[in-house]
């Protein structure tokens, strides 16, 4: 029987789901997790962003992307959304995120909204 259901930011678990169609697969942290029941979630990609997708920074409430400044903070929140409704359908009170991303990084939309809804997280 698998342990705590934890969120995991699926580029972490090896999914090529990134804006450069590649991933961040962290073998110390799927260790890390083997007696969890991971939960995986990119909330780019489910926010209905292709991948690959040309890379975004956060700029204050926006999300812009770095060469053609094109808006796509509504792909962002619909993501983070997405997200949230995954962690309180599964009971989901930990999360595992990638860091300096716009949607999962320590300032990101996601994590933002997942924070003030009482998820605990960690960058990796």
């Amino acid at each position: 029987m698998a342990g705590e259901k934890v969120l995991v930011s699926a580029c972490l678990l090896g999914v090529n789901c990134r804006y450069d169609g590649r991933n961040k697969k962290n073998e110390k942290l799927i260790q890390m997790l083997k007696d969890k029941e991971i939960i995986p979630v990119c909330p780019e990609v489910e926010g209905g962003l292709p991948t690959p997708r040309e890379s975004a920074t956060r700029e204050g409430d926006r999300v812009i992307t770095n060469f053609t400044r094109r808006d796509v903070t509504p792909f962002f929140r619909v993501g983070a959304v997405k997200a949230l409704q995954k962690a309180k359908r599964f009971g989901i009170k930990k999360a595992f995120l990638k860091s300096k991303s716009p949607s999962c990084g320590e300032s990101g939309i996601t994590a933002e909204l997942l924070q003030r809804e009482g998820v605990d997280i960690e960058w990796f």
